[in-house]
């Protein structure tokens, strides 16, 4: 089975991430999306991060009212795989354990434009690069397909592929957010 496997805090989870995930099914041959619900990102402030049990249920809510076919919708799971690991939760980590548990799933890390732009500053990138395809879709209005390119280029990586024809949505959980604490203090 091929199996994208879509890394976030979903902090909150958002018609964006949802509409990747339902991208990925319809138009590149992918069997299952599965979101991974990260409890604590490595790279993020974690006091700005909603409860993780929090997030995964509602994770686990939007995708359970997503508007698509059954058969659709029984194709993206949210997963609490990393709420099982050991601490710190690295990105290789939690791959090579998946990996280890499914050996016979073909699995593909998608990430966004913002995420390869800082990619040098994850933990072991250059092993992710060499052990997993990597599956990149546009974010911020910014043509990220040369840094695809030479990500792609270096000896020993697998595949980064850019999503160049997949669907670019304005919206972040940062926006949302800061959105929704604007209208919680009267702005």
């Amino acid at each position: 089975m091929r199996c994208a496997l879509f890394f976030g805090s979903f902090n909150p989870i958002h018609f964006g991430h949802l509409n990747i995930a339902r991208y990925l099914l319809e138009q590149c041959d992918i069997e299952q999306v599965r979101l991974i619900v990260s409890p604590k990102n490595p790279l993020k402030d974690a006091s700005i991060i909603a409860d993780p049990a929090l997030r995964l249920a509602q994770t686990r809510k939007e995708v359970s009212e997503l508007p698509l076919s059954e058969e659709l919708k029984a194709k993206i799971c949210v997963s609490d795989v990393e709420f099982h690991l050991t601490p710190p939760l690295y990105t290789i980590n939690t791959l090579r354990y998946i990996k280890g548990s499914e050996p016979d799933n073909e699995h593909i890390l998608i990430i966004g434009g913002d995420n390869i732009r800082i990619i040098e500053r994850w933990y072991r990138w250059e092993q992710i690069l060499q052990e997993f395809e990597v599956w990149v879709y546009p974010r911020g209005g910014v043509d990220d397909s040369e840094l695809c390119r030479q990500y792609d280029s270096l000896p020993q990586t697998k595949k980064v592929r850019y999503l160049r024809d997949a669907p670019l949505y304005n919206i972040s959980s940062t926006e949302i957010r800061n959105s929704t604490r604007k209208a919680g203090d009267g702005q």
